[in-house]
Parts: structure tokens; C-alpha cells; sequence
């Protein structure tokens, strides 16, 4: 990379500046929510200059009416359920979805798509080493009831997810090249096994099968059957961790109706709810006592349902839920499109848009068995995705105009 100095910075105009705090917000809210937040308000203020100053063209993904929409009835819900007191505290974090028609705006072409998804794996580097470093000493520290237990009950659910999402980007950046006769960057693979190993550790389970899931779907539709056997060996060894079978034996709770876990929940407590409130309880309203209430069995010291379409509806009522499917049908919907007009562009946006769409589906695959839909970290990758696929659209669109115009 060409080394950048002070005096080529001091020339930068305030559209580049606020796509460097951008991908400052995306390398480290990874593993810092404190300063991917700081550098979000930073880009936010610089995108709202620019913009001002016409210096900033806004882009505005129609997936972002589907937002406003869906944070009207969360801001609607969360007031009749919680009242007017900590309504900010439960309903601020939506505000970072404002983060979609800043990303849109300011990725406005295929080589800023493709620096923001390698500065989302940087930052997934980083924190893989923390936890590689951080979880088995905490754990060797204070093994209770053993090192093992320990070591499983340090890992974090958002940690394996940023994970999950950074391993799988990771493997077909890899691959990607390899499928069209390039050899990629040696650094990238060892990027990919610390990953890998950060992903492995954390031992979440949900984020264990959507990375098997992913990697599989690229494989399969991507490459011949040489790929599919290294995936059949690598998984095949990975569940012969003695960690992991362990980790493995652990879902027979998860998976008893009357175990306090997954299907509890689900099959138990979210009907109950949804019957004595068809409404919604309210956004950011949920607590444990509603779901003690709802099954005593449930576990201790949850508020959440552990599944984004369970937590929505119980919240926001049967309208939130309609909304948040048509929103996520939409984001879906465009990351499709997106990959389709890429074919014929050059293969580093083909890459970009893939990698993309790879990031969204594995956010909505495992908010199918997790609630990443109401942590700030993973909300600030589902803006982010939204915006990059929305401007990505914006792109090939504009360019197809441009051709049919000049032609």
C-alpha cells in the first residue's frame, strides 16, 4: 500500500475525510462499541458539512423508508409499553441506522465497497487476537467449575458473530481470486486462520453452523468437487474437538421444550406474549419477569428471546413484525440485484458485491437462533451492509444510464 503523508492528508476534501472516519467506525466497532461510536459521530458530522456545502452527494436507499417505519412503530410501542422515562436509552440505538444513507453516500463506487470490507476484516483481526489472548487467560485464571467451562462462558455472542461474518468474507476473498486463475495476497490467509481460530474459541454455536452453512453455499456453487472434500475434512475434523463435542452436547437443552432455553421461548414464552399483547410489550420493554411470567422454567437473567423475529414481534406487535420482514425481504432483495449487475463489471466489484450479500445473509441466519438485531455492534454492520449495497445499486444503475445515454 502507497504510504500516505501529511501533506497528501492536509489536501483531502471533506468527502474523503468522511469516508476515512467511516472506515474507521466499520475497523472498530468490531471490537471497540466505544470507538466505533466516537468515529460514527465523526462521520456523521463531516457527511452533514459536506452535504451542506454540495461537497457530498446523498444517496438514499429506498430500503430507508422500511426503516423509518419500522422506528416509528419501535418508538411507539416502547412509549405505551415503558412510558416516556428511558425512552431514549431503549429506542437511541435506532438511530444509528442513519449510518445506511451516510455509507450509501459516501461508498459510492466499487473501490470504496471494497476498502470498507477490508477494513470490517481488519478490524474482525483485531479482535480475534483480543479474544484468543483475552478469553483462555480469564479462563485459566479463574477456572470455575473447570478451564473448560470457563473458557466457553467468556465467549460473547456478538464476538462470534463479527467473527462469523469475518470468516466467511474472508474465505471467498480468498477463493474469489482463485476462481478466476489470480493468486491472492499470502497475508490473507493467515488473516483468515487467526479468524478462523477466534471464531473456534468463542464457541457459539449459531455462529459455527451459519460460517458452515456460507463457506458451504460458496463452495458448492462456486467451485468443483476438490473444494467440496476440503469442506467435508475440515468440518469433519473440527467436530472432533473434544471442546467442541462438548460445546455440541450442550444443545440438548436448547432443544427440550421444557428446558428454559431456545424452544422454550419460542414455542412457550413468545405465544403467550404475543396473545396477551398483540400490540407489542414495547421495544426495549422485555424483560425477564415478562418471561418468567409468561413459563417459569424460562432461564434466569434474559431479556431476550434469543431469535430476531421472536424479540420483534413480542416488542413491536404483529405491525413491527410485517415491517421488519419486508425491510429485511428488501435488503435481501437489493443484495441480489447488486450481485446480478456486477457480472459484467470488473471482478474487484463482482468480489465487493458477493462479499456483501455473504455479510447480510449470514446477519439474517443467525438472527433466525440469536437476537443480533438489538446489539449496537452487529446494528452498525446492518447499516453499514444496507448502505453498501444500496449505493452499489445506485452505482451499476447510474453507469447503465450513462452507457445507454452516450451510446
Amino acid at each position: 500500500m502507497r504510504a500516505i503523508s501529511i501533506s497528501s492528508l492536509r489536501g483531502l476534501d471533506i468527502d474523503q475525510w468522511a469516508f476515512i472516519t467511516l472506515l474507521a467506525t466499520i475497523f472498530s466497532i468490531t471490537f471497540s462499541i466505544a470507538l466505533g461510536q466516537l468515529f460514527a459521530g465523526i462521520t456523521f458530522l463531516l457527511f452533514l458539512v459536506g452535504w451542506v456545502r454540495g461537497r457530498i452527494a446523498l444517496c438514499v436507499p429506498a430500503v430507508l423508508w422500511l426503516v423509518v417505519a419500522f422506528v416509528v412503530v419501535a418508538v411507539a410501542t416502547s412509549w405505551r409499553g415503558g412510558g416516556g422515562s428511558g425512552l431514549l436509552g431503549r429506542t437511541g440505538k435506532l438511530l444509528w441506522f442513519v449510518l445506511i444513507p451516510v455509507t450509501a453516500s459516501l461508498a459510492d463506487r466499487p473501490t470504496r465497497a471494497g476498502k470498507a470490507i477490508w477494513a470490517f476484516l481488519f478490524g474482525c483481526l483485531v479482535l480475534a487476537v483480543k479474544d484468543l489472548v483475552r478469553n483462555p487467560f480469564q479462563a485459566w485464571r479463574n477456572p470455575q467449575p473447570d478451564f473448560l467451562t470457563s473458557l466457553i462462558d467468556k465467549g460473547s455472542m456478538t464476538d462470534g458473530q463479527m467473527l462469523m461474518l469475518g470468516l466467511v468474507v474472508g474465505v471467498w476473498f480468498v477463493l474469489g481470486p482463485l476462481k478466476e486463475g489470480r493468486r491472492p495476497a499470502g497475508w490473507t490467509v493467515g488473516l483468515l486462520v487467526t479468524v478462523g481460530a477466534g471464531l473456534l474459541i468463542g464457541f457459539k454455536r449459531g455462529s459455527w453452523f451459519c460460517a458452515m452453512l456460507l463457506v458451504g453455499a460458496v463452495l458448492l456453487t462456486n467451485f468443483r468437487w476438490r473444494a467440496w472434500l476440503m469442506l467435508v475434512v475440515i468440518t469433519a475434523a473440527f467436530f472432533s474437538l473434544p471442546p467442541v463435542q462438548t460445546r455440541m452436547g450442550q444443545l440438548k437443552r436448547e432443544l427440550n421444550m421444557d428446558g428454559g432455553g431456545r424452544l422454550t421461548m419460542w414455542c412457550r414464552v413468545a405465544p403467550f406474549l404475543i396473545h396477551e399483547r398483540p400490540e407489542g410489550v414495547g421495544y426495549g420493554c422485555l424483560t425477564n419477569r415478562m418471561m418468567r411470567y409468561a413459563c417459569r422454567k424460562v432461564e434466569a437473567n434474559r431479556n431476550h428471546l434469543h431469535a430476531n423475529w421472536a424479540q420483534v414481534l413480542v416488542e413491536t406487535g404483529w405491525l413491527g413484525l410485517a415491517i421488519y420482514l419486508l425491510w429485511m425481504g428488501k435488503a435481501l432483495v437489493d443484495g441480489v440485484r447488486w450481485v446480478g449487475l456486477t457480472r459484467a463489471g470488473p471482478s474487484g466489484e463482482r468480489l465487493a458485491a458477493t462479499a456483501v450479500f455473504l455479510m447480510l445473509a449470514g446477519l439474517l441466519l443467525n438472527g433466525l437462533v440469536e437476537y443480533n438485531f438489538g446489539d449496537t455492534e452487529l446494528m452498525f454492520i446492518y447499516a453499514v451492509v444496507m448502505g453498501l449495497v444500496g449505493g452499489g445499486v445506485e452505482f451499476r444503475l447510474a453507469a447503465a444510464r450513462f452507457l445507454r445515454k452516450n451510446s
